[in-house]
């Protein structure tokens, strides 16, 4: 066997990866050339063919590695296999359009470089009336997914590795009328309410009981980050183009929610970040690996970028998404799974704080996943890195094809921006020391050659065009370059090591209540757990050892949402569905009177239909007289238009007292199609009102216009009154 052959790129108690070889269990795998894979699993045999990079496109081969020769051809040959014939990026093979978070994602991860007219024309097609099309998601998509604002990160990308400043002034357009629209629903305060980003299967990623309405009304880390980091953007645009005074009102903006974010989130007892506050206050605990990767790669993370890296639990084959696991839920697609393309984020946080082990670990997690697989999956199970044990996958996945490029673009070369500038801030492993040779890199008006030399982070020497130089190029630079790069080797550098890491656990089962009355808390005995802490409003009362609390009500203590949380002796659970307390006399309950200004419709059996036909877009109900207080006004309503994770119409409605607008609130998704006769409430809206008497109603109001444009309809019920104080 030669020397090349033995030389182990990573390895740990599960699998192996050499220059030239893969082993795992009854699986092994010999890359005999960059473009043919010999593959023995179980006895049988077979090869894999990867077609060499297309022509035009930018080349990369390693001249000790032909694994990762191999792996970069295969994600290169993905990423144009995903081309349509209208000239965009659809999300992978099994997926036939283009995505906003993907094509996002998948622009900043290498996207941009690989393919960037098509790149930036699905970017385009992601823009419709001037603001930036939502997925589906939770609910109907937006205002409950509200992570629509990750485009300015793709879109950003774009214009540094292009340039135009007809692009430059539409992405300004863009994110200035879609945060306008943010605005005036979500109403920051400074947070955004919204799902945590991707992570848009109810069943899969949320604490039990959590209805799509709570899920719009809770506060994601991640999805915070991405709107700290659009805004940050927007005001970078709007310096280019020479308008600095709206650029600082959106940089304040970002600042400020920047440390709303660290204020909020951050949990200095586990030197990590909470992955979300939940509408009544109280915290999923679990980590998020996207978000952290987000938080350190934009600055918001600050000082806490190392442990919160270091911070995130790893299973034997990766990063997963979120942990700890959901104990109760077995399946696997965001819950107790890996996704290659938050590999790839992660991966580039470790790298921009120089943490090499972080950065080996990630390298090797994402080469075996696409190399056992022959292709750049969806994503893959946390537990046994089996890519066909999770409930959905897909072959050629854009932004894991484009995760792997990132690996190659951004971390070995360390592609960035600084300024008007392209710096290079390699990271190459010990492991990976020799030459990596990467061709026709087009940025702007240049087109660069790249040779790597040597491991570390440490830039030795530049070349440039025969000249010694430094590894950074004002963008305004035009021609054919040819770049030479001397690492300094790292002699301190630490190798990825299991040990290194936290291992990913499952959590504790959320207690269930029973027994309830109002003058005492009772729930059932969680197996595992040692104690048990009590919240009321997000404010954690007492930490007990049985399984019962009795909660003191004051004169003032008109409404309260009580939950638990099992502590076992290194998990714990998440926070348990809320148990709501009401004073007697402290709920009214408005039934609706007529639909329409001039009542054209009746309100039949108590149920409403409202959608968004002139005759149907005011609904009033009964007046109320009320003392002066805070009171929440939530709305009991039915929308089966499309099922709980899926579509686009989610619907809104403006809420008007005393013939004023109040607040916009969206009436999402609550049931299956067609099940019509499943009702559940909105989340609370807060107002102060004064003793009398109010009127109240829902109109269909120009500020409500929802994701899908067209449909939006629900049966409302009652409007429910609630004094908080």
């Amino acid at each position: 066997m030669s020397p090349r052959r033995k030389k182990v790129l990573f390895t740990n108690r599960t699998y192996s990866l050499t220059a030239r070889s893969f082993r795992q269990g009854d699986t092994s795998i010999e890359v005999l050339s960059p473009q043919r894979i010999e593959i023995i699993r179980g006895g049988q045999r077979d090869s894999l063919y990867i077609p060499p990079v297309p022509e035009g496109c930018i080349g990369y081969h390693s001249d000790q590695a032909p694994l990762l020769t191999a792996m970069y051809a295969l994600a290169m040959h993905e990423v144009h296999r995903n081309l349509t014939p209208e000239g965009v990026l659809k999300a992978g093979a099994a997926w036939s359009g283009v995505w906003t978070r993907d094509i996002a994602y998948a622009a900043v991860l290498g996207a941009d470089l690989a393919a960037p007219e098509a790149c930036r024309e699905s970017l385009r097609c992601r823009v419709r009336d001037g603001v930036i099309i939502q997925d589906t998601g939770t609910g109907g998509g937006w205002p409950i997914s509200t992570d629509r604002v990750s485009w300015a990160l793709g879109a950003w990308c774009s214009y540094l590795s292009a340039g135009g400043e007809d692009w430059l002034r539409f992405c300004i357009d863009t994110l200035i009328k879609t945060f306008a629209q943010d605005d005036k629903v979500l109403r920051p305060n400074p947070l955004f309410p919204g799902e945590t980003t991707f992570l848009d299967w109810r069943e899969q990623s949320y604490p039990e009981g959590m209805t799509p309405a709570q899920i719009g009304a809770s506060y994601a880390f991640g999805t915070n980050v991405l709107h700290c980091m659009s805004r940050r953007l927007l005001g970078r645009m709007l310096q280019e183009a020479g308008r600095p005074e709206e650029a600082q009102v959106y940089m304040d903006q970002a600042n400020q929610l920047s440390d709303a974010i660290n204020a909020t989130f951050w949990n200095s007892g586990t030197d990590s970040y909470f992955m979300l506050k939940l509408s009544d206050g109280c915290m999923d605990m679990r980590t998020d690996a996207l978000a952290t990767a987000l938080a350190v790669l934009s600055g918001v993370a600050g000082e806490h970028a190392q442990k919160a890296l270091r911070a995130l639990p790893r299973s034997v084959f990766g990063t997963p998404v979120f942990s700890p696991y959901k104990k109760n839920l077995a399946d696997a697609y965001h819950n107790r799974a890996i996704w290659p393309f938050v590999e790839a984020f992660v991966l580039l946080a470790h790298a921009d704080v120089q943490d090499m082990a972080g950065v080996e670990f990630g390298m090797a997690s994402m080469l075996r996943a696409a190399l056992v697989n022959g292709t750049n999956k969806e994503n893959l199970h946390a537990e046994n890195g089996e890519a066909d044990a999770t409930l959905q996958n897909s072959d050629s996945q854009l932004w894991s094809a484009a995760g792997m490029l990132g690996l190659f673009y951004h971390a070995l070369l360390g592609i960035q921006y600084e300024h008007d500038s392209l710096v290079f801030n390699p990271c190459v492993p010990r492991s990976l020391v020799g030459s990596h040779w990467f061709t026709g890199i087009r940025i702007r008006n240049m087109v660069l050659d790249v040779h790597l030399n040597g491991y570390g982070t440490n830039v030795a020497s530049v070349i440039i065009n025969g000249k010694a130089g430094s590894p950074v190029i004002p963008l305004d630079t035009e021609g054919h370059i040819q770049v030479e790069l001397e690492l300094l080797p790292n002699d301190d550098e630490e190798e990825a090591d299991e040990s290194l890491f936290i291992k990913t656990k499952e959590d504790l089962p959320a207690p269930e209540w029973s027994g309830l009355s109002p003058s005492l808390l009772r729930w059932e005995p969680v197996p595992g757990a040692k104690s048990y802490k009590v919240y009321s409003n997000g404010t954690r009362l007492r930490t007990v050892r049985k399984t019962s609390y009795h909660p003191i009500y004051s004169n003032r203590s008109y409404a309260r949402s009580y939950r638990v949380q099992a502590i076992g002796e290194s998990r714990c659970s998440e926070p348990s569905a809320p148990l709501e307390y009401i004073a007697p006399g402290a709920r009214v309950l408005l039934s609706p009177t007529k639909v329409g200004e001039h009542a054209e419709y009746d309100v039949q059996q108590g149920q409403a239909w409202l959608d968004t036909r002139p005759c149907t877009r005011v609904l009033v109900f009964s007046a109320a007289t009320l003392g002066t207080g805070t009171y929440g006004v939530r709305v009991r309503y039915s929308n089966a238009t499309a099922s709980l994770r899926d579509a686009d119409t989610c619907a809104l409605r403006e809420l008007w007292v005393d013939e004023r607008p109040v607040a916009i609130i969206p009436l999402p998704h609550n049931t299956e199609p067609d099940r019509w006769e499943d009702y559940t409430l909105t989340a609370l809206v807060k107002l102060h009102l004064s003793e009398g008497t109010h009127e109240f109603s829902l109109r269909y109001t120009p500020d409500c216009v929802n994701g899908n444009g067209d449909v939006n309809q629900c049966m409302v019920r009652e409007l429910e009154l609630i004094r908080l104080r």
